[in-house]
């Protein structure tokens, strides 16, 4: 026994002389890996105006019974009203998508979703999913789809449903979207289809989680159809106008970060996040008129307080030193050489060779270091980013902090120059006198 806490001993030694030497490294709130010129170039030199991708990160389950409506109806956020098991009809007008979320007891975010109702649902491939009971398809973080699965079975009792996860094979999910036909004030409830007059294969529902986002997709997969020789493959086949561009994953997480749209574990910390703080009741993922769910008093109780002192905001990373030099002044303008909110691609593989990007969870402060924490850094792709924000500070310049280890040590900044802009989206103000209304 001596002789194990004397090798103890020697080996704990060595490590603290190891990290004073400079042999171990602490993390920093920056990525601190070598970046090669090939990971650089994958970031994208735009987001087409009209596009589509395919979500790889995310997975279905589907769940179907004749207690489906009324099961999902005790256990998620927004309103799931029973569904016709009727033939529906291909039509130019398929509802909405059905987004929500899964909370624990304590009213803290487990999952957010989208539902989808079979029934709802006319393209021959979705056969599979139908039944002579009430179906539905319900999209999650692809991470999670095996932990919710369980978590959805743990509240089955004598309910007469049944669940199974959805393999990608067998049904994926895309976006589309089109700048085109799509405003930041004017919602869009009818779906896009192909110009030549067919319908395509895929299921297409309107994204209303903010005006203008787009259309979320559900495809039954066919092998082969991504390997297709056309110039834009898949258009045909998802029913969409063919000046769609066929994007990549890369693309509609930047477009979704300009609209301050969170999404996934990450962006949404299972059993942290709350509902009203991720904007979910501005992005219609709440329904406060509904009866008793799971986790439904903080969230009743929060939206008659009216007290949310945080709230996810698009941010925009800048580097002030290139900044000054360009317009002669500090900070993001809102009009001139630098725009307000905005991909810029230089300026994104700039800070990704410099490894300027902050890691999920770092902290914001004021750039002079003063006061406590303004905010939290949630997650990003170049100079863009969500963060989540304390509303009472908004005006100011601010940086990414310095992470404190769990040791209590504190690692400076890899570069001070990044600072660090909030914007609050347009689309906000007519979500927030719908929900005030309530």
């Amino acid at each position: 026994m001596k002789y194990a806490l004397n090798q103890f001993t020697i080996i704990r030694g060595c490590l603290r002389a190891c990290r004073c030497l400079g042999g171990l490294t602490p993390r920093t709130a920056f990525g601190r890996r070598h970046l090669s010129s090939e990971v650089i170039n994958e970031l994208p030199s735009a987001i087409p105006p009209a596009g589509h991708a395919h979500l790889t990160n995310r997975a279905l389950i589907f769940l179907t019974g004749q207690d489906a409506s009324r099961f999902l109806q005790g256990l998620t956020t927004a309103n799931i009203p029973p569904t016709s098991v009727t033939a529906p009809t291909i039509t130019t007008s398929n509802p909405a998508a059905i987004y929500s979320a899964f909370l624990n007891a304590q009213g803290r975010l487990l999952h957010d979703v989208f539902i989808y109702p079979v029934a709802n649902i006319a393209q021959p491939g979705f056969s599979p999913f139908r039944s002579a009971d009430e179906s539905f398809l319900i999209e999650v973080d692809a991470t999670e789809q095996d932990r919710l699965f369980r978590w959805l079975k743990r509240y089955k009792l004598r309910s007469k449903i049944l669940l199974r996860p959805v393999d990608p094979e067998e049904c994926g999910v895309w976006s589309s979207w089109d700048n085109a036909e799509s405003s930041l004030t004017a919602e869009r409830t009818t779906s896009p289809r192909n110009s030549n007059g067919g319908t395509g294969r895929a299921a297409i529902f309107p994204d209303l989680r903010a005006p203008g986002l787009g259309y979320r997709l559900l495809l039954p997969q066919t092998p082969g159809f991504l390997s297709s020789t056309s110039e834009n493959p898949g258009v045909t086949a998802l029913g969409l106008n063919n000046h769609s561009e066929h994007s990549t994953l890369t693309q509609y997480t930047i477009r979704r970060y300009l609209y301050g749209i969170p999404e996934g574990q990450v962006e949404l910390p299972r059993e942290s996040a709350l509902l009203q703080e991720s904007c979910l009741d501005y992005m219609r993922g709440v329904d406060f008129r509904k009866g008793c769910y799971v986790g439904q008093e903080l969230v009743i109780r929060t939206q008659h307080t009216g007290v949310v002192r945080k709230r996810m905001l698009p941010v925009l990373l800048y580097d002030n030193t290139v900044l000054a030099s360009q317009t002669g002044e500090k900070g993001p303008r809102s009009e001139g050489a630098f725009p307000v909110l905005e991909y810029n691609a230089g300026e994104a593989r700039r800070m990704k060779q410099q490894k300027s990007e902050p890691l999920a969870g770092a902290d914001i402060v004021k750039s002079d270091g003063k006061g406590r924490r303004v905010a939290k850094w949630m997650g990003g792709i170049g100079n863009l980013g969500l963060a989540l924000w304390r509303l009472e500070t908004m005006e100011g310049e601010f940086a990414i902090k310095a992470e404190t280890l769990e040791s209590g040590e504190t690692i400076e900044a890899v570069d001070s120059k990044i600072k660090v802009k909030p914007f609050v989206p347009e689309w906000w103000d007519e979500r927030k006198r719908s929900t005030s209304s309530v």
